[in-house]
């Protein structure tokens, strides 16, 4: 949950192994230790959400963890993340949003070794508004003290015998009944798009259907439906960007329309086990207008993209601890 700066810096010091989030200024009030954080100013807590810039959101380890070793990573060691992983157990993963990391792990983290094989939950970290000026993405390896806006910071926990970490996702969002679009390349950005193998201005595509742009673009990725939102439209140069890349050779279909998507973060079912981590979309915020609205019980960092082993857009990701 969200507490002051003094109370989080009294548990590093006593050698807490701690995720946090927070406004970059804050976190820079912090000690070493054996943390690691990312920058944003908004939050998912108990009574709803809250843009805060004076607390810091703590999430501590699972009580029953054994262990857990932070690594700093470049986008060069990335595809590197899950040898230091433990058999057992799961890997917290922050990411600057807008970085070479970012976009590396975006394009390539289903071929990483030993993914979909141990769990990676984690986030992209966003700006921290600091006054009129806006801080660029950070994350922070607790350790070093390192701020780094294009390095990955991990923490790798081990978890004991008989207890298993397991990732869930909430997509609210389906595929529509629109045509198939297939993208020419992989990529955050696209001008045009395929359809019944026909290439068409994927701008004026999107225009032709008078869509809602809060809704994704939505694909079947081996049984899960993944998003991938829309950042912006530029109908002058016809660019569309994403938040996330589309792949060359996936199909993808316009997410059918969400009448009830105000609500649809506000009665999540209890999670089935203990919920040792959780993060909820930027969108998801803003769309649902979660601001002093709270999204069933689930706490943490509203984020940039989201991870479950891939990097999502528009969903709440839960990492569950059973056994």
């Amino acid at each position: 949950m969200l507490q002051a700066p003094e109370e989080v810096a009294r548990e590093i010091r006593q050698g807490t192994q701690l995720l946090l989030a927070g406004h970059e200024g804050v976190l820079r009030e912090l000690p070493k230790g054996n943390w690691i954080a990312g920058t944003t100013d908004h939050f998912m807590d108990l009574e709803g959400g809250v843009c805060s810039r004076d607390r810091v959101f703590v999430t501590p380890l699972p009580a029953c963890a054994t262990g857990a070793r932070i690594r700093t990573y470049t986008a060069a060691s990335l595809p590197h993340l899950l040898d230091e992983a433990p058999e057992n157990g799961y890997t917290a993963l922050i990411l600057p949003a807008g970085s070479e990391v970012h976009a590396a792990y975006a394009h390539s983290a289903h071929v990483y070794p030993g993914m979909f094989v141990k769990p990676v939950v984690g986030w992209i970290s966003g700006s921290s508004q600091n006054g009129s000026n806006k801080l660029s993405p950070k994350v922070v390896d607790g350790v070093t003290g390192l701020f780094s806006g294009q390095d990955a910071v991990a923490m790798h926990v081990e978890l004991p015998a008989g207890k298993m970490a397991e990732l869930e996702i909430v997509n609210v969002f389906q595929p529509g009944s629109g045509a198939g679009l297939r993208f020419p390349r992989t990529g955050f950005q696209a001008s045009t798009c395929l359809i019944e193998g026909e290439e068409v201005p994927f701008a004026q595509y999107l225009d032709s259907r008078q869509g809602d742009m809060r809704l994704p673009l939505t694909a079947d990725y081996n049984g899960s439906i993944i998003n991938v939102s829309i950042e912006s439209v530029d109908t002058r140069t016809g660019l569309v960007k994403f938040f996330a890349p589309v792949f060359e050779g996936v199909e993808y279909r316009l997410a059918a329309p969400l009448p009830g998507y105000r609500s649809a973060f506000h009665t999540l079912a209890e999670p089935r086990g203990e919920c040792a981590f959780a993060c909820n979309c930027v969108l998801n915020y803003l769309y649902c207008h979660l601001e002093g609205r709270a999204a069933g019980t689930i706490t943490g960092p509203i984020t940039h993209g989201e991870i479950a082993n891939l990097l999502l857009n528009q969903t709440l990701v839960r990492l569950l601890i059973r056994g």
